[in-house]
């Protein structure tokens, strides 16, 4: 039984190949607007969404944990820090996520991401202003019987902000067209993200996304994070194709954060994502 087990894991993990690196949502906030994320992305893990956003976030780091779908052979781990640079040279970020496929000591298949971001302002006025940024990311893929190997890819982005409570975002993933295989080469994951967040009323934001995958059907996805009272806030969203809703929470105190959320798939089971951050100061 165990051996078939096995077998089967492992032809599930080859068959994933052509969707290596694929979006994870690697932020339990994020995850709970379910993606919404581009326009904002003012946190430590605006690394892996839109490099311009981490201009709007304070010098902190950020680990995160999840079992993808609630299996738990399938573990993906983040780690994120972000912090301003001397005088007008922005904000620079790195990132880590790993995906693992195990089987008892067996490592069937893995992946590795580490990114390095950076963002600045471009423009900036009493009413308006734009940041932009860019993204350098190293890949690494080692599958069981299979070998491994490495690619690099370049992200860009940017946000305006108009008159404090509107914000327009864009990001482009993997603008170089990489690929990733030893015999059989694979594209690497290009997306096209835009969105809108609004500020309707004080501690209510609003965010909508359209993302597009140049070999794949167009992601439509909404949520709304709600600052409830000072340490707690809740968050909630939608997401098209693949359909799936999502809420969670986040519980804040001396410079500490706790962000959770559940992500609920209409075929798969729910995952649940948690994210412990630590914020060293705003600017």
């Amino acid at each position: 039984m165990k051996k078939l087990l096995f077998v089967t894991l492992l032809i599930v993990s080859v068959s994933l190949l052509p969707a290596v690196f694929n979006d994870y949502q690697p932020s339990a906030r994020a995850r709970a607007m379910s993606g919404a994320f581009v326009p904002l992305s003012d946190d430590a893990n605006g690394v892996f969404f839109n490099p311009a956003g981490i201009y709007f976030a304070p010098a902190s780091a950020s680990v995160g944990v999840a079992q993808l779908y609630g299996q738990s052979f399938s573990e993906l781990k983040t780690f994120s820090i972000v912090h301003p640079l001397n005088g007008e040279w922005g904000v620079i970020g790195v990132g880590a996520k790993l995906f693992d496929v195990d089987y008892e000591d067996y490592s069937l298949m893995s992946e590795s991401h580490l990114t390095l971001a950076h963002s600045f302002e471009l423009m900036s006025d009493i009413h308006s202003s734009l940041h932009v940024g860019w993204t350098a990311n190293l890949y690494n893929v080692a599958m069981n019987g299979y070998g491994d190997d490495t690619a690099y890819g370049i992200n860009v982005g940017a946000i305006a902000t108009l008159h404090q409570r509107t914000k327009f975002g864009f990001s482009v993933t993997n603008l170089n067209h990489p690929k990733i295989g030893v015999d059989n080469r694979h594209d690497l994951p290009r997306k096209f993200s835009m969105g809108i967040s609004y500020i309707p009323y004080d501690q209510v934001t609003t965010t909508i996304e359209m993302k597009k995958d140049f070999a794949e059907d167009t992601e439509f996805m909404a949520g709304a994070e709600l600052k409830l009272f000072e340490p707690l806030y809740l968050r909630a969203g939608v997401h098209q194709n693949p359909a799936t809703w999502s809420a969670g929470a986040s519980f804040r105190m001396i410079g500490v954060i706790l962000d959770y959320s559940f992500t609920q798939h209409t075929v798969l089971d729910p995952t649940h994502f948690l994210n412990i951050s630590y914020e060293f100061g705003r600017k």
